[in-house]
């Protein structure tokens, strides 16, 4: 049907062509709508025609007819080369009209025609540039032909669409991911909340204790335990305990109650600290003389030696009981046969240093690590952590380096 088409097309475009006028040219040719031409195709013969005129018509019509009625089954290769006969018809065709038109009478039905088989071939080659998947088939003059615009403007077209819905799709994650990080921080403003709430209902029972221990407890260790002791000794002399066989009983409750009020007067000071605004008393001390004092009364006084220190200004219960907790430490998780502990100064350092198994500061920063079991390693956990805190309020840094022989403690006094 559609080679019929060409076929009456180009036999009405042609025809009357050598009766027409140089008047005649002057009028613009009309296009005629295909159903107009297939409801009443003209009868003309050739002998109507000039025999060059028919014998171009018949080279267009038999280029047309030997084209492939469809394109589908066409090898790639045979449909480049296709291509390439359709290209070159379509320059020659573009040449013989370029000449139509330089003649001195112009036969305009005829320069027509070859316009229509131009579009028509135009047509067909697209057609073939849709079939072949790529189109780098060049000509004579190097230049690329088979190329389908329209393919390429799809492609585009598809490449932009991807881009934009890649676009879409990566802002729709954003926001997706931002208002997941918004849910998941307003649980975790809830659970800081519910945290917040809970560490200050701890503090309000912690400051209740601490005003018991503060206050209620001291009447008990300072005044009436010491009281009773000091009216026993009145009422009792010496050789009559002996003979009672109760001094050494007394003698215990005396270091008893001695070591009772160096642990109140620690946990006083301490417990202090949960109040706000609290700044710590503090006052210069020579540092062997106290920590000399506080342990003389304590059984593991002889293990310990203490060398010449300097002046420091701490709050005097704190400071050795931190240092208490160190040495106690270096003394029970000790596995020599005779455990020492050396408390001396090295540079900006006080070091507190046992003869035991040794500690590193991987091992040291794992312990003190707040642990919900009671074990052996919590214990020790626990007086370290004291310390750890106690230095930090004097404004110094303890630290841990393991040796070949023991644990050095180091806290930086400068």
């Amino acid at each position: 049907m559609r080679k019929s088409f060409i076929v009456v097309f180009l036999l009405i475009n042609v025809f009357g062509f050598s009766q027409d006028t140089i008047e005649d040219k002057k009028i613009k040719p009309t296009w005629v709508e295909p159903e107009v031409v297939f409801e009443q195709p003209k009868e003309i013969t050739e002998e109507e025609i000039p025999l060059s005129d028919v014998e171009s018509i018949q080279k267009d019509l038999q280029f047309l007819e030997e084209l492939p009625k469809s394109y589908d089954k066409v090898l790639k290769e045979d449909l480049k080369n296709v291509l390439q006969q359709i290209d070159n018809k379509i320059k020659k065709l573009i040449e013989e009209r370029d000449s139509l038109l330089n003649c001195k009478i112009v036969n305009q039905k005829l320069v027509d025609t070859k316009n229509g088989t131009i579009k028509t071939l135009e047509k067909e080659k697209n057609i073939i540039g849709l079939t072949i998947e790529s189109g780098d088939l060049k000509d004579a003059n190097g230049n690329l032909i088979g190329q389908n615009d329209e393919l390429k403007t799809q492609k585009n077209q598809l490449k932009k669409y991807l881009y934009i819905s890649f676009g879409a799709l990566a802002v729709l994650a954003l926001i997706v991911a931002v208002v997941l990080q918004r849910k998941k921080i307003q649980v975790q403003d809830v659970e800081i909340e519910k945290q917040l709430d809970d560490i200050n209902k701890k503090n309000t029972y912690l400051e209740h204790a601490a005003k018991i221990i503060r206050h209620d407890m001291h009447s008990g260790i300072n005044t009436y335990i010491p009281r009773g002791l000091t009216s026993l000794e009145k009422r009792v002399t010496p050789d009559e305990l002996k003979n009672l066989k109760i001094d050494t009983s007394i003698k215990m409750i005396k270091d008893g109650l001695a070591h009772t009020q160096r642990v109140y007067k620690s946990v006083y000071e301490f417990t202090n600290l949960v109040k706000q605004h609290v700044v710590l008393d503090k006052k210069i001390v020579n540092v062997k003389d106290i920590l000399t004092n506080y342990i003389s009364n304590t059984s593991y006084s002889s293990q310990v030696e203490i060398k010449d220190l300097l002046e420091l200004e701490v709050n005097e219960i704190l400071f050795c009981n931190a240092v208490d907790n160190l040495i106690k430490n270096g003394l029970k998780y000790n596995d020599s046969e005779d455990k020492l502990v050396n408390i001396y100064i090295e540079g900006d350092y006080l070091i507190v240093k046992d003869n035991g198994k040794g500690l590193s500061q991987k091992q040291f920063e794992k312990v003190i690590k707040p642990k919900k079991d009671e074990t052996k390693e919590s214990e020790m956990a626990l007086g370290l952590s004291i310390s750890n805190v106690i230095f930090k309020e004097h404004g110094f840094e303890m630290s841990c380096d393991k040796k070949e022989i023991g644990t050095e403690i180091k806290i930086k006094i400068k």
